[in-house]
């Protein structure tokens, strides 16, 4: 064992991962990257800078250098630090503090890459009476089907995240299949007169173009439209969906009535929050919102209490949390609140890591200074 410690210790690929100066560029680009991520928020939106930044392995700075993102800056730090463990660690009593506090860390950069790849961030608006146990989110989107009518009525749904001109979508239990003849993830829709038109659309309202639009810088202002063709049936009128409909289209397949939406991708809640009451106060002689809140019923498994949410008190409930986001009034006075909601399997990780990380330095300096007092006497 002491044997194969030895030969890592010297292996000369080991030693340059595990440099000292690999961790200090590290820190500097996370710190470059943190810069001019936060800059960038202003110009070109926070989605599109965290993307950019912070979410991706590389980016071309000025349009054609090649620079890290905050990924691949997060890797090579795991990566050096991995191998620490390997060759530069002494593994003795005296150093408990060190090594406990480079788990510390190792579990600081684990947390980072189970915050990117196990989030959930949407959104949850109600007006006061309201309730739901779905939330949607802000830029995400699917297709929505189902058959019959009610609250009981069975929607299944389809993610169109990948989703591209020539696929072929199947609705499964309503025997549909359908060709996508258009997609796109930014337009405008119109409802034009017939003339001069050839195709005919099932929709909703009426409308009958689709008319591209450049992707905006904010994800969530995108709206999507969609074209299908039946497949068993191309003769039919095509199908076309759009994200700004508030309306699902009806079709009558085999005496049967089915309806289908183009609308913002739902996640499933523990829990059915309902506004009982938006509160919100006024700075003193003006319209604008001091603060506001929301006064909501939770029920899990029939269980049911109230709970205040606030600008600065959220809600938190197994893996999920609830922010006060915004709020909204419509012309006839009615008060609408919008909860951000974040669904974070590995929420507990961040207080983990800082425990472990301050336990071994308090233990690292009591046994340093343990040991001057052993080394005066």
């Amino acid at each position: 064992m002491q044997n194969q410690k030895k030969k890592l210790r010297t292996n000369k690929i080991l030693l340059f991962l595990s440099s000292v100066k690999i961790a200090v560029i590290g820190l500097f680009l996370l710190f470059i990257l943190t810069f001019w991520g936060t800059i960038a928020q202003v110009e070109n939106g926070l989605y599109a800078a965290q993307e950019r930044y912070f979410s991706s392995f590389y980016f071309l700075a000025m349009g054609f250098i090649p620079f890290p993102g905050a990924q691949a800056v997060l890797w090579m730090l795991f990566i050096n630090l991995l191998s620490a463990f390997f060759t530069r660690i002494i593994y003795a009593k005296e150093k408990i503090g060190l090594i406990i506090i480079h788990v510390g860390l190792l579990l600081f950069l684990i947390t980072a890459f189970v915050t990117l790849h196990s989030v959930k961030e949407s959104h949850l608006t109600l007006r006061e009476g309201q309730s739901a146990n779905v939330s949607s989110s802000y830029k995400d989107w699917e297709i929505a089907y189902w058959s019959g009518a009610g609250p009981n009525k069975s929607i299944t749904a389809i993610d169109i995240e990948n989703l591209k001109e020539g696929d072929n979508l199947n609705f499964g239990e309503l025997g549909l299949n359908f060709t996508v003849k258009a997609f796109h993830k930014n337009c405008q829709a119109f409802a034009a007169p017939f003339a001069g038109i050839t195709e005919k659309y099932f929709n909703a309202v009426g409308l009958n173009i689709l008319e591209p639009a450049q992707i905006n810088k904010e994800p969530e202002k995108n709206l999507p439209g969609i074209i299908l063709q039946f497949v068993d049936d191309p003769d039919n009128p095509r199908l076309l969906l759009f994200g700004g409909e508030r309306e699902p289209t009806q079709l009558s397949i085999n005496g049967k009535v089915i309806s289908i939406i183009l609308r913002h991708k739902r996640f499933p809640m523990p829990l059915t929050v309902k506004l009982l009451d938006f509160i919100m106060d006024k700075h003193p002689g003006t319209e604008v919102a001091r603060t506001y809140k929301s006064k909501v019923e939770i029920d899990h498994d029939g269980i049911r209490r109230e709970v205040t949410i606030s600008m600065n008190e959220p809600l938190r409930f197994k893996n999920f949390t609830f922010y006060q986001a915004s709020y909204q009034i419509d012309a006839l006075g009615r008060e609408s609140s919008t909860l951000a909601v974040v669904e974070n399997a590995g929420r507990l990780l961040p207080y983990i890591a800082t425990f472990v990380t301050v336990f071994g330095l308090a233990l690292h300096f009591l046994l340093a200074a343990f040991h001057f007092q052993r080394k005066r006497k």
